[in-house]
């Protein structure tokens, strides 16, 4: 699996660096080619990328909703669980092209006790369940019409307008990592295995 250096167990002193190498990355363009749709590829585009260390976690409050499949969601069933927050939306081109990465990881961490979980926003059920079918999505979403309250759980680490988003949450409930903007599988595979080896 592949994995980041930059993403290793940072610390107070390392942080400036490794954010101002984040931004290198990002202003080089090293994410790949944006016509890129395989699974082995990456999405280009600026984002922003953070882990978050550990003594500067905050909590996230209980997060609920109503699902597209027609169920419920509520965070605290996966306590003591690595979770995935994605933000997205059918009408979003970055959210199509991180599609099939957030598939990967979560087909590759499922069963070492990872979960994912979509927060649809600014869309329409058939919509969105037709985005869920073409790009195989099998994780729960909250639906657009609960959208707005999950969002507010996550406070200032997720802008309001920011689709495509990405927060990986700890065993502990904490907000362990985080990319605004459209993500790649190396990053997003680093951050998950980052945070499960904790």
């Amino acid at each position: 699996m592949m994995r980041l250096p930059w993403l290793a167990a940072p610390s107070r002193q390392a942080e400036w660096p490794t954010l101002l190498l984040l931004t290198a990355l990002i202003l080089s363009g090293c994410s790949g080619d944006s016509s890129a749709s395989s699974d082995e590829g990456d999405v280009s585009g600026d984002s922003v990328i953070q882990q978050i260390p550990m003594t500067e976690r905050r909590d996230v409050p209980p997060i609920t909703g109503e699902l597209l499949d027609g169920g419920t969601y509520d965070s605290r069933d996966h306590l003591d669980r690595v979770v995935v927050y994605n933000v997205w939306g059918s009408w979003c081109a970055p959210c199509r092209e991180e599609a099939p990465f957030l598939r990967r990881v979560w087909n590759e961490t499922r069963n070492a006790g990872v979960q994912f979980v979509g927060i649809n926003v600014r869309d329409n059920n058939a919509a969105a369940r037709a985005f869920e079918r073409q790009y195989k999505i099998t994780y729960p979403s909250i639906t657009t019409a609960d959208s707005s309250e999950a969002l507010l759980a996550f406070g200032p680490e997720l802008p309001a307008s920011a689709v495509p988003s990405t927060i990986i949450v700890d065993r502990q409930g904490r907000i362990a990592g985080r990319i605004i903007g459209a993500t790649t599988y190396g990053t997003l595979s680093a951050l998950v295995e980052e945070t499960l080896a904790e």
